[in-house]
């Protein structure tokens, strides 16, 4: 599973998706095609969906809703999966950085 779970990031639009998730994580966020720079033409904007649909279909990313309206493809409160986070774990010497709350 881990196996066909690692061919998700296997293309460049996926590692670009990842990679903006994993300097976000652990803040989940929205994200659009031009925040990961597939803004350009509509193909790329469907190249965009495609690419979310198959990280989470591969369970390496989550988010509370899809939309696709006027202003374009948004993927709302985005975050990498535990599965997600493991995987890329690997591939990066450095873990994103971490948020800390300092008591009051």
């Amino acid at each position: 599973m881990i196996e066909e779970s690692a061919e998700a990031f296997d293309g460049a639009d996926a590692r670009t998706i990842v990679d903006a998730l994993w300097l976000s994580w652990p803040i989940v966020v929205t994200l659009r095609p031009a925040d990961v720079g597939m803004q350009l033409s509509p193909n790329r904007e469907i190249d965009f969906i495609r690419t979310v649909q198959d990280l989470n279909d591969a369970g390496m990313i989550s988010y509370e809703a899809f939309v696709v309206g006027t202003s374009g493809p948004q993927a709302i409160d985005a975050a990498l999966t535990a599965r997600g986070r493991a995987l890329l774990g690997a591939r990066f010497a450095e873990a994103p950085p971490i948020i800390r709350q300092l008591a009051g």
